[in-house]
């Protein structure tokens, strides 16, 4: 069990936690997915009259990649599209066998000030993950997080850091307040501030499981773009993008992937190995960016 949660560290958490992931992550069913592939890195030529596998984009021995995504309108795009034309959502999990354990992760709004929920309980392995995305190319975010029990009454702990420009952090409310002065097991809520509008994620775990649960916006900002706090790709897990279009034309999009430190993620996603991809969303209809096997088809 501690070896699983350590698994999931690696991928949704700080970058603290990739210091195990090459132990914990790449082995859940690479053995099931190799032999199920074997034809898909160029040794399988087909049946006569068959048309060859394409090949897989899913490479579950890559080391693990931690990030997030921002969805624009490309410059071509004109007329009446707007950005608020898009509905884009994503889904990200890890495969176990013939299993993928997954979760959907909503854009979030950019915000100065924003509250979630919080409840930890080491006999019951539960923790609160906490990410932030800093989607300013100009300044750097500095957080103040200010945790309460669920009295309500006086901050119980605080934590300040800094999210660089272009950055992205996570953590467990456990990492975060380890310094002694608040209980290893508590209920109440997280009070997140900035001086720069950020997008944020919170990740519920409990024992195997995991979720994501609300974060209440109560002080939406603006910002560029549809901003995906959390991006997780290669040892054994995958992140699909969805985009629909609301809007009656057609709307180009670019959806650019950024590590942990600002830097591009190169993903393989739909057959191609990029960091910067578009999307060109038909009038009422959907565009899907993810990792196809050899059929074409994505784990989720």
């Amino acid at each position: 069990m501690r070896r699983f949660i350590t698994a999931i560290i690696i991928l949704l958490l700080l970058s603290n936690w990739a210091l195990a992931q090459s132990t914990s992550a790449n082995a859940p069913g690479h053995e099931n997915e190799k032999n199920e592939n074997k034809g898909d890195k160029g040794n399988n030529n087909g049946k006569a009259g068959e048309t060859p596998k394409r090949p897989d984009d899913h490479d579950d021995k890559a080391a693990i990649q931690v990030g997030w995504a921002i969805i624009t309108l490309n410059a071509t795009t004109g007329g009446s599209v707007s950005i608020n034309n898009l509905v884009a959502f994503a889904t990200f999990g890890l495969k176990r066998g013939d299993e993928t354990t997954q979760a959907g992760v909503l854009p979030s709004d950019l915000s100065v000030s924003s509250l979630m929920f919080v409840s930890t309980n080491r006999k019951l392995s539960r923790n609160i993950g906490i990410g932030i995305a800093n989607p300013s190319t100009t300044a750097d975010a500095h957080i103040l997080m200010t945790l309460r029990d669920q009295d309500g009454g006086p901050a119980i702990g605080t934590k300040q850091f800094t999210v660089g420009k272009g950055q992205q952090t996570s953590q467990f409310v456990t990492s975060l307040f380890a310094d002694g002065a608040v209980p290893k097991d508590v209920t109440g809520t997280l009070t997140v501030t900035s001086d720069v509008p950020v997008s944020m994620i919170g990740l519920r775990f409990r024992g195997d499981n995991f979720s994501t649960i609300p974060v209440t916006n109560l002080s939406p900002s603006s910002g560029r773009g549809i901003v995906i706090p959390e991006f997780a790709a290669g040892g054994g897990w995958a992140t699909e993008l969805v985009l629909v279009n609301t809007g009656s034309s057609q709307v180009n999009a670019r959806i650019d992937l950024f590590k942990q430190d600002g830097t591009p993620m190169t993903v393989r996603l739909n057959g191609e190995s990029k960091s910067s991809f578009t999307a060109l969303v038909p009038a009422g209809g959907v565009f899907e960016l993810s990792p196809k096997d050899g059929e074409g088809q994505s784990r989720f």
